[in-house]
């Protein structure tokens, strides 16, 4: 399921001061769009009245959501899950984490989101293959007893498990096995970085989105918003799902749409990234769950490749090569058999 994106205009239209720096930007459909005409306006005023002298202007062409998965911008999903004692020790009915009866009848919460939020989002994983990590736990089979606030769920050196229900079978055997321990304190920013540091920077057709499952119980959040606006450069969106009834007021904060993310530094994020869902209040309705879910994917997705003139420029070359393709074919069929 793709939540219905509403259609952009054509063309941004972007002025810059004499600095380099974009100063305003406005969308004009193509037929409003003179390409071959400079732009008549050597001053702007702005909304407090200042006069910013225009030094150059540059007009690019949009693309849509389906635009840059026909250019081949592969999606890849990382999976992040709590395991922190808020959420309840494994062999209590009451918890979160609970393995109490036959899992192929009775899932709990997490095994619940895991599949549902997972299948969700992974069918447009493009090799199925997903980085699963932990965080909050002590690992029993270490020898340091320290909470670890990132490791790899499979314990072994590659986080990558094939298919959702691969991750269901090692959630299931790490409570089950008593692999590890439940500890404290809830952080993100661990996590954040592990994912950011796997991004490859020089391949601009993979875009990563990263899904925290938790009880939204954080204690860096200052931590994690710095890393969010960090992040909001990068090509990654960062879907959170709320699991159990506990009070999700910080995951509303990160959520960030109704007071824009803004670091320490007061440095505000470039776009939204994050996208948090409360998974109790949707998980009995498949077709609202995916909505809620992949909501506002597709328009960070179009953000981060307009705002990136490097990859706007792979995706638009590999556009037209597709385009000219396509055409060429369409020659061939209609041309005249000659004999």
């Amino acid at each position: 399921y793709i939540p219905t994106c509403i259609l952009q205009p054509d063309y941004t239209i972007s002025l810059h001061n004499l600095y380099k720096q974009k100063i305003y930007s406005f969308n004009r459909a193509t037929k409003d769009v003179q390409l071959k005409q400079k732009i008549g306006l050597e001053t702007k005023i702005d909304k407090n009245r200042n006069l910013s002298l225009i030094d150059s202007s540059k007009i690019i062409k949009n693309y849509s959501f389906i635009d840059y998965i026909k250019s081949g911008v592969q999606i890849a999903l990382s999976i992040g899950i709590d395991f922190t004692s808020s959420n309840g020790i494994p062999s209590s009915k009451e918890s979160s984490h609970s393995i109490i009866g036959d899992p192929k009848y009775q899932r709990n919460d997490y095994e619940r989101a895991i599949e549902k939020c997972g299948n969700i989002v992974g069918k447009y994983d493009y090799d199925q293959l997903f980085p699963v990590f932990g965080f909050g736990a002590v690992i029993n089979t270490s020898q340091n007893r320290q909470p670890s606030m990132c490791f790899n769920l499979n314990m072994t050196n590659d986080p990558n498990i094939k298919g959702i229900d691969n991750v269901l079978r090692v959630y299931r055997d790490c409570l089950r096995k008593n692999i590890i321990s439940f500890s404290e304190p809830t952080k993100f920013e661990p996590l954040l970085r592990k994912v950011i540091s796997r991004i490859d920077k020089n391949n601009q057709f993979e875009y990563h989105i990263l899904m925290i499952l938790t009880d939204g119980v954080i204690e860096d959040l200052q931590k994690t918003i710095d890393v969010l606006v960090e992040a909001s450069n990068l090509p990654l969106s960062v879907i959170i799902i709320g699991i159990g009834k506990e009070n999700f007021k910080k995951m509303e904060i990160l959520d960030g749409d109704i007071f824009p993310l803004t670091s320490s530094t007061g440095k505000i994020r470039t776009r939204d990234i994050v996208q948090f869902v409360p998974f109790a209040k949707y998980q009995n309705n498949e077709e609202q769950l995916a909505m809620e879910v992949l909501a506002e994917i597709p328009r960070q997705i179009v953000e981060y490749y307009r705002n990136n003139d490097s990859a706007h420029i792979q995706i638009e070359k590999k556009l037209k090569l597709i385009k000219q393709k396509s055409q060429n074919i369409e020659r061939s069929q209609n041309a005249p058999n000659s004999k």
